[in-house]
């Protein structure tokens, strides 16, 4: 579909120029908002790759060949059209450069045509229907909608430069590329996409919901390069002679049937004549060897520019976000993680809240009101609430304060009779309802509503199979989710036939399957005994510090929350009472009173020693009341 150099005249091009060079620098402008240490590598190998795809002709049948454009795999990879035009920008330019592949003047309309109107096309209705027919479905569609019609542009853009009589040249063209858009670009755009969602479903998830996910490997980098290299080693051997759809076109429409009518009409009127030693994609004398060493060259060509742009893009961000008023971090190699996480939560939480962006806000309540219809029970009244992305939050109250309602809300179980609940900063509606309950999983207060299979890994898999993901990808998960939570050897277990410790196991495994990035439990230590409370708390705190997941619990166990908690809401009548570090929460006995709470147990021992003279401080933690008793034991020795 490259429009040669002398197909269209020389004025017509400043009007794609026009259009693209803006789109062109808003392309780069979301390479440095988007690019991170991720999507580099990603980037690099996928420019490498479409180049050495395009040089693969595949043969249409009908004396003509097609290649894929491939700029809406990039778009959907990356959930943005600017990527896809990005990526096309920078593999026309070295076609057009190096390769004489689609001329110099023609490059605007080119990159218009195939990073542009594919790019948005291809993209905007993968999006419009994945939801409907899944997302390697959707793939297939949008990238055949895509190529097909940027090939009818193509098409018109020829007419209006009087070379081309436009409804016979709309047929020729649109018959070639809906052919070649099936066997090419929707095929391999669907293989391709199946296959990240197969092996690596996180990609497309995190790249859809602009999140982070987990690094790619070396191994994984290396491998995608080999099997680069492989296709573009291939390609003179598989590769079509026939010309492309366009070509074709040409040749039918304005050489009669003669392609040397038409390159000599080219040749007439071209303004720019040039040569490169690999022109036409073979260096010359060295017959099959010099075509293969000219792609493969051009392939680590387009690795080495895709890598060098991505990485010139790439905003640097810090591991630890600071403000002006942020407290100096410093972390010696051997400091214990109780050391690290006091001087990471050194500032009150709410310091670190005021100077949040929203988009370190995950999930928000304003004035959430909730009354029920059966009895009007007024469950929340006016409930405001935050979290921002890896926190550990506890929402403290006795029971019937409105934590359980308050939770039903944050994935729309529940509609609040006023007010919003914000996830990203959207408000939760019937569209996005589906985003919302893959990015925020609850695990319900008594595990048996939550499990219902027949077998522990069916339950497991239950929310993975409703998310339409292959089977292998299920089995993945249901491996990883029970292996986490140790519970890997009970996949055949009846829930009925387990502990409630293990209840709660399968319960959040059945969550972790889900891959949320927050995980919401309500009284996860209700009912079990303090052996199984403690490894449910260890298993929570794993799931934060190790893996960086927000976790919010609701619960009216005063002892745990010192122990996970970074911050504390109080809650009482439906009504959001205080927030703030265990330590400033515990600090003020009238609201502890006013909540019809208590006192952590250590604390209330340090209260009584101190209504016995002793000059001893609250402590609430064991760590810190053990601190406090040597202080006083100390200073005792010393009197």
């Amino acid at each position: 579909m490259h429009i040669p150099d002398g197909l269209i005249p020389f004025p017509q091009y400043i009007i794609y120029w026009i259009i693209v060079l803006p789109l062109i620098y808003r392309s780069f402008k979301w390479a440095q908002d988007d690019m991170d240490e991720m999507k580099v590598p990603m980037f690099s190998v996928l420019a490498a790759g479409i180049f050495a795809i395009q040089a693969v002709n595949l043969p249409l049948g009908v004396g003509a060949s097609g290649h894929m454009v491939g700029a809406v795999l990039v778009s959907i990879i990356f959930a943005s059209p600017y990527a896809g035009l990005l990526l096309l920008t920078l593999v026309l330019f070295v076609q057009a450069f190096v390769f004489v592949d689609g001329g110099v003047i023609a490059l605007g309309a080119n990159i218009f045509n195939m990073g542009v109107i594919s790019s948005w096309v291809g993209y905007y209705s993968y999006t419009a229907i994945k939801e409907r027919i899944g997302v390697v479905k959707a793939s297939f569609v949008g990238a055949w909608l895509g190529l097909f019609i940027s090939a009818l542009v193509t098409t018109v853009e020829i007419f209006f430069a009087g070379a081309f009589p436009l409804m016979e040249a709309l047929i020729v063209m649109g018959t070639f590329h809906a052919i070649i858009g099936v066997i090419g670009e929707g095929l391999i755009t669907a293989i391709v996409i199946q296959s990240i969602m197969y092996s690596r479903s996180d990609l497309i998830k995190t790249a859809d919901e602009k999140g982070r996910g987990r690094g790619i490997s070396n191994t994984t980098i290396v491998a995608a390069i080999a099997l680069v290299l492989m296709v573009a080693i291939a390609a003179p051997f598989v590769a079509s002679s026939d010309p492309d759809g366009l070509e074709q076109t040409m040749i039918k429409l304005i050489g009669g049937g003669d392609e040397a009518v038409v390159e000599e009409l080219l040749a007439e009127n071209t303004d720019v004549s040039y040569n490169t030693p690999i022109a036409d994609y073979s260096i010359g004398g060295f017959g099959m060897f010099g075509e293969v060493a000219a792609i493969a060259g051009g392939t680590l060509l387009l690795l080495a520019i895709g890598l060098l742009v991505a990485r010139m893009s790439k905003k640097k961000r810090p591991i630890v976000e600071s403000s002006e008023n942020a407290a100096q971090i410093d972390i010696k190699p051997d400091a214990r993680l109780d050391d690290i996480e006091n001087t990471l939560f050194s500032r009150s939480k709410n310091e670190i809240l005021q100077s949040a962006t929203d988009l370190d806000i995950i999930v928000e309540a304003k004035n959430l009101t909730h009354t029920y219809a059966s009895g009007g029970t007024i469950a929340l009244n006016g409930a405001n609430f935050k979290v921002c992305r890896g926190e550990r939050v506890a929402l403290l109250g006795a029971n019937g304060a409105g934590k359980s309602t308050l939770f039903k809300h944050l994935n729309g179980i529940l509609k609040p009779t006023s007010g919003d609940i914000l996830v990203k900063g959207v408000p939760i509606t019937k569209k996005n309802i589906m985003d919302v309950r893959q990015t925020i999983g609850i695990v319900f207060q008594d595990s048996d509503d939550q499990i219902f299979a027949a077998t522990v890994e069916q339950d497991v898999a239950f929310g993975p199979m409703n998310m339409g993901l292959p089977e292998g990808e299920v089995k993945a998960r249901v491996r990883d989710a029970l292996e986490l939570v140790e519970m890997s050897g009970f996949e055949d277990r009846a829930p009925h036939h387990l502990s409630g410790g293990q209840k709660k196991r399968v319960a959040i495994a059945g969550v972790l399957a889900m891959k949320p990035e927050v995980i919401v439990l309500d009284e996860p230590t209700a009912g079990l005994d303090p052996s199984s409370a403690s490894k449910i708390m260890h298993l929570i705190s794993k799931m934060n510090r190790s893996f960086g997941m927000t976790v919010i619990l609701s619960t009216h166990d005063v002892d745990i929350v010192p122990m996970f908690a970074e911050r504390v809401y109080v809650m009482h009548d439906g009504i959001i009472e205080a927030e703030g570090t265990p330590k400033e929460i515990f600090k003020d006995p009238e609201l502890i009173q006013k909540a019809h709470l208590r006192l952590p147990r250590i604390a209330k021992l340090l209260e009584l020693l101190k209504e016995e003279g002793i000059d001893v401080e609250i402590a609430i933690t064991p760590d810190d009341a053990r601190d406090e008793l040597l202080r006083v034991i100390n200073q005792a020795k010393q009197s």
